[in-house]
């Protein structure tokens, strides 16, 4: 596994962990921001495709009146046609779509939609093998497959979805090799089918070395080299992924601003290396009391911004306080480092956006400040029995 994976990254100097090797396997343990970004690539070069394939399909039939009968002909371009037709709706119909789901869902399609076209036109003109060939328009027909193929190269994939693709598209070739004609040599069909399935081995390989690339560019551009938390940069744009799924799918998502204590006051007594030092610390024992699905950004200079998704504030409360009482680590002059938390949830919240929510959450981290610190205020939507602030200690 790890000379695989050297022979991918290309000896790539990221560890065969989480963030290395587990993440070419499968998409379940990408963060949010390289799923958004991989999406984003993957539905642009579909867009790009789909204007190419609307462009050469009804192009195709000017070479088939050359080398058919007219019969032959208006079926190709009926075909044709109806391939152009769906390319279009399918260059339409991804719109807007960001997630990894839209991503899938728009792969699927245009797999689906070349394979629909080889199924219509090898049986019709009964090209199923080298032999068949007798010109370049033959020869295109016969090679397509190889086209089809090819195409699995073009995205950034996971070993489970190359391969899982791989699987369908073999069994789309099988179940179009039976209904051809029965003709040719049956081992050239197997030779042919072989070959497919290495070409395809080949391109999925590309698309795995693909997806470590991005995935190498997006580590360097959102984390914090300090202290390997996401960059305020990328960390805005997962709060807005983290939004957005949580207002589609009605599920709670709890936010948790994090300011250390009288932290300025390290930098200007002991420097700032030992305040990195201190706040390195505190990012480690953050980033470790949460779970694998929590998001920890650092928002700025000593703040933090903890996600959790699917939390409610109960749930919130609950991680805080062992984070509290798990501590932060120790100041230089060996006293424990505290923090004032500030915790909001966005279905208790009820805003129309999120950098309302974050604004919430900042105004209650201030309210636990302004009680002198190492404190939790908690969000609560306004009633006629309470207010919207509230701190504990």
């Amino acid at each position: 596994m790890r000379y695989f994976y050297n022979v991918v990254s290309g000896g790539s100097r990221q560890t065969l962990s989480g963030d290395g090797f587990d993440r070419l396997i499968t998409e379940t343990t990408h963060s949010p921001l390289l799923r958004r970004r991989r999406s984003k690539v993957i539905l642009s070069r579909i867009r790009l495709l789909s204007i190419l394939c609307l462009l050469a399909f009804p192009i195709g039939i000017l070479p088939d009146l050359i080398a058919f009968d007219t019969p032959t002909v208006a079926t190709l371009a009926i075909s044709r046609g109806l391939i152009a037709f769906l390319f279009l709706s399918l260059f339409f119909g991804i719109g807007n779509g960001e997630t990894i789901r839209d991503a899938y869902r728009a792969l699927a399609i245009f797999f689906a939609i070349l394979l629909t076209f080889q199924g219509l036109s090898q049986p019709l003109l009964g090209l199923n093998t080298p032999s068949a060939i007798s010109g370049i328009t033959t020869a295109g027909y016969v090679l397509f497959p190889f086209l089809i193929v090819v195409c699995i190269g073009i995205f950034p994939l996971t070993v489970k979805e190359s391969f899982l693709t791989l699987v369908l598209f073999a069994v789309a070739q099988i179940l179009i090799l039976i209904v051809l004609p029965e003709q040719g040599d049956p081992y050239q069909r197997l030779g042919i089918l072989i070959s497919l399935l290495a070409a395809g081995i080949l391109c999925g390989f590309s698309a795995i070395s693909q997806l470590l690339y991005m995935a190498s560019l997006v580590d360097q551009a959102s984390v914090d080299a300090l202290t390997n938390c996401f960059s305020r940069n990328s960390g805005e744009e997962i709060v807005d992924v983290q939004y957005k799924i949580a207002k589609r799918e009605g599920s709670p998502l709890a936010m948790v601003f994090v300011d250390l204590d009288d932290f300025k006051s390290i930098n200007d007594k002991n420097g700032h290396e030992a305040g990195d030092k201190v706040l390195a610390t505190a990012a480690d024992h953050i980033l470790r009391n949460g779970r694998e699905s929590d998001i920890v950004i650092r928002w700025g200079g000593e703040e933090f911004l903890l996600l959790l998704p699917n939390t409610d504030l109960e749930g919130a409360v609950k991680s805080v306080r062992r984070l509290k009482n798990t501590g932060l680590g120790t100041r230089p002059d060996g006293a424990f480092l505290t923090a004032s938390f500030g915790i909001v949830e966005m279905q208790e919240a009820d805003v129309s956006n999120w950098p309302t929510l974050v604004d919430l959450a900042d105004d209650q981290m201030y309210f636990a400040k302004s009680h002198g610190g190492n404190e939790i205020s908690v969000y609560e939507s306004p009633t006629p029995e309470s207010t919207p602030q509230q701190a504990e200690g």
